[in-house]
């Protein structure tokens, strides 16, 4: 089940990313798959016939990445499930590379062909002053982060949870306010236009950090809420939170959409005469390298998002540090198929019951357990509250028919160990084919 939903995830994904993708064969601000043109460009019988065989491409990308994806799901190597996963991942960002880097190419030499190409001294941005947009008031964001950690008061457990989600939803505004280079969005020499795109762009890019900011704030009340629900209730409102954030996402992807309408529609007219040309610094149309900007943080040329200057010293590390991580991706699936897959026994020691798990042990003094119970059967309709929920282990947080619940156990096989503390806590532990539920059992009896 766990890696169904995985893959099913990764098949909703690939049409957004298609989406996004083939837009990018759309005229906007002059530029099409990372290339500049002026006017003729748009009806050059070779420049339209690429920007099909572009689409195209796009979309056997997509469908040989969805045949693979279902491929995995359906054989299912439970050994390595997350490993393929993350694999998948990086074939998916490489195979969109390099398909909008090779059409990038030929475009290029389209255009080089027809002596499009503009000269050097043209190629400076244009730098009329845009009138600025009103800028998000910080106030979205400290609201959005106190509404985060407010259940940290009433649910002292979990309350780490609760202030890394306020940290995570405050973090959005340094994020709106220094990862954009606020910098007029020139096209040509009419200052009207780039004085519409600019604050267009600028609006959007604000929205999208408060969107992630709420987002954050309405997780952390699902999870509150949840603790305090019995399972069918706390399910409900997980997966309510889980919508609701999945929503704003949605709209963020919307929003995306949207800008690049307005720039398609405002540039419709632009690319007569003077227009700006940086395909010079922009490798593969993707990468942005210019020495002569002292800026690292770039706006992306279409769209709201922004990017790094490979040729500034930041930019080179955060590049690498990206690579790095994609690289490492598989190998950190590796690592959680190996926890998902490894055994979960229980022992005794120094009056002391141990649950061993990968990365965490929960201790629980003997002379401490009120009650304790051999139960041969899962309850049904136990909620995944915060932790693991793999169909090999559960471990964490729960909302079960008994209450809230700490989990470390193989739903798999049987027996398990239900104990009460003295607090009142409840653990649920054991199961697989260690055995040692009934011995540990045995012991406290």
């Amino acid at each position: 089940m766990t890696a169904l939903i995985s893959w099913g995830m990764c098949l909703v994904l690939l049409p957004v990313m298609y989406a996004l993708n083939a837009n990018e064969a759309k005229f906007k601000k002059n530029i099409v798959v990372g290339v500049t043109f002026p006017r003729a460009g748009r009806e050059d019988g070779e420049v339209l016939r690429l920007l099909k065989g572009f689409k195209r491409a796009q979309l056997i990308v997509c469908l040989g990445l969805a045949a693979l994806a279902i491929l995995f799901a359906a054989l299912f190597w439970p050994g390595i499930n997350f490993c393929l996963l993350f694999l998948w991942i990086d074939l998916l960002i490489l195979g969109e590379f390099v398909c909008t880097a090779r059409w990038n190419g030929k475009l290029k030499a389209v255009k080089k062909a027809r002596g499009w190409a503009v000269p050097a001294v043209r190629t400076a941005s244009v730098t009329a002053a845009a009138e600025p947009a009103k800028r998000v008031s910080v106030w979205w964001f400290v609201a959005a982060a106190v509404v985060a950690v407010i259940p940290a008061v009433f649910d002292r457990e979990l309350w780490m949870l609760y202030v890394l989600d306020g940290a995570m939803a405050l973090a959005c505004w340094p994020g709106a306010k220094y990862l954009y280079r606020n910098r007029a969005e020139a096209v040509d020499e009419n200052d009207a236009v780039t004085a519409a795109l600019t604050r267009v762009r600028r609006r959007a890019w604000d929205r999208v950090w408060v969107l992630c900011a709420w987002a954050m704030a309405a997780v952390s009340v699902g999870v509150w809420v949840s603790e305090a629900l019995p399972p069918a209730g706390g399910g409900a409102v997980i997966l309510l939170a889980e919508a609701l954030a999945l929503g704003l996402c949605a709209a963020a992807v919307a929003m995306e959409f949207r800008v690049r309408h307005i720039q398609e529609k405002l540039t419709a007219a632009s690319g007569q005469g003077f227009y700006v040309d940086e395909d010079d610094k922009w490798l593969w149309g993707q990468l942005y390298f210019d020495p002569n900007d002292s800026q690292t943080i770039i706006n992306a040329r279409t769209g709201v998002n922004s990017t790094v200057n490979l040729a500034r010293p930041a930019g080179k590390a955060l590049m690498v540090f990206a690579l790095a991580l994609l690289l490492a991706m598989p190998v950190m699936g590796l690592f959680i198929d190996a926890m998902c897959q490894a055994p979960l026994p229980l022992r005794v020691a120094d009056g002391v019951l141990l649950a061993e798990s990968w990365g965490k042990d929960y201790a629980l003094p003997m002379d401490e357990i009120a009650d304790a119970e051999l139960i041969d059967e899962l309850p049904k309709g136990m909620t995944r509250v915060i932790g693991t929920g793999a169909d090999s282990i559960l471990k964490g947080k729960f909302s079960t028919p008994w209450g809230s619940a700490t989990l470390c156990l193989d739903p798999r096989e049987g027996p398990w160990l239900k104990l009460t503390m003295a607090d009142g806590a409840l653990y649920l532990l054991g199961g697989g084919q260690t055995g040692s539920a009934r011995q540990i059992y045995q012991q406290i009896q």
